[in-house]
C-alpha cells in the first residue's frame, strides 16, 4: 500500500552482550533495537542499531539513524509512499532529503520535537496557570514552506494540547478540523451514545497512519515460538525475532 511506517522495535535479550541496550520504555524490556519499516501489521525491512550506518548516507552529512532510515526506504518497490515516523526521526531537513533524494519521492509526516526546523512563527509557549491552559488549548498554528522548488508543501503545524504539539508533513495537503464521533456512556439515559468532536486531521493522518509498527510488533509477541524457549544466546534472539 501508501502507507507505511518507520519505528524502532525492541528484541528481548536477557543473557550478556556487548550490543544490549538498555530498554525502559518498551514492555519486552532490555535487548536489542531495530529500526524497522511497516506496513499493514508486516515487517517489511530492518536495520539493526548494532550495525554500522551505511557510509553512503553517513558521508552525505546524515546521522547514522536517518542513515538507517533512508537505506530502508531504498527498499520500497515503488515511489511516492506517505510514511509516518514518530519524533525521534522527525525534522525538517530530514523531511526534504526523503523527499528528494531517496529515489523514492517518500512523504513522511509525523510529531517532531521544537527547534528540529519548527519556525519561530508557530512555536507556543508552554504555560503552567490553570487559566491560561484553558484558555489557550486548542490553539492551532501553522506555516508552509514557499521558495524551494524542490521540496514543495512541506507543513509546520503546532497544536496546544496539554502543552505545545508540533507536526512536520510533507504528505498534507490541507490543514482542517476533522469532525469524529466516539460512544461515551450517557448517566441519565443510562446507555451509549455517540458524541461529535473535531480532531485536525494531520493527527488523524498520524493515528492511522503510524500504528504499522506497533501492529507488526504486537502481533509478533501474540504469535511468538519462544514464549516457553529460555535462551541466552543472542544470535538465537536475532533468528526468532526474523523468524517471526
Amino acid at each position: 500500500g501508501q502507507d507505511a511506517s518507520i519505528n524502532e522495535q525492541d528484541i528481548g535479550f536477557r543473557g550478556r552482550q556487548k550490543d544490549k541496550q538498555r530498554v525502559t520504555f518498551k514492555k519486552v524490556g532490555d535487548g536489542f533495537l531495530v529500526d524497522c519499516l511497516c506496513t499493514d501489521g508486516y515487517t517489511f525491512a530492518w536495520y539493526f542499531r548494532n550495525q554500522v550506518a551505511p557510509k553512503f548516507w553517513t558521508d552525505k552529512n546524515l546521522s547514522p539513524l536517518h542513515a538507517r532510515v533512508m537505506s530502508l526506504l531504498q527498499q520500497l518497490p515503488h515511489k511516492n509512499y506517505i510514511c509516518g515516523m514518530d519524533n525521534l526521526y522527525m525534522s525538517a531537513k530530514f523531511a526534504k532529503i526523503a523527499l528528494i533524494d531517496s529515489g523514492k519521492r517518500v512523504m513522511i509526516h509525523g510529531v517532531t520535537r521544537s527547534g528540529r526546523g519548527i519556525p519561530p512563527c508557530i512555536t507556543q509557549e508552554a504555560l503552567t496557570r490553570k487559566e491560561d491552559l484553558l484558555r489557550t488549548r486548542g490553539t492551532l498554528k501553522a506555516a508552509v514552506l514557499v521558495g524551494d522548488s524542490a521540496c514543495p508543501g512541506l507543513v509546520a503545524a503546532s497544536l496546544y494540547d496539554s502543552k505545545p504539539v508540533y507536526f512536520l508533513s510533507t504528505a498534507c495537503t490541507s490543514v482542517t478540523w476533522s469532525k469524529k464521533e466516539r460512544k461515551i456512556f450517557h448517566k441519565e439515559m443510562g446507555k451509549c451514545v455517540q458524541v461529535p468532536f473535531y480532531r485536525l486531521n494531520i493527527i488523524d493522518q498520524y493515528n492511522n497512519g503510524m500504528g504499522n509498527v506497533d501492529q507488526a510488533d504486537q502481533l509478533r509477541l501474540q504469535y511468538r515460538s519462544t514464549y516457553w524457549l529460555r535462551n541466552r544466546k543472542w544470535w538465537w534472539s536475532m533468528f526468532f525475532w526474523i523468524f517471526e
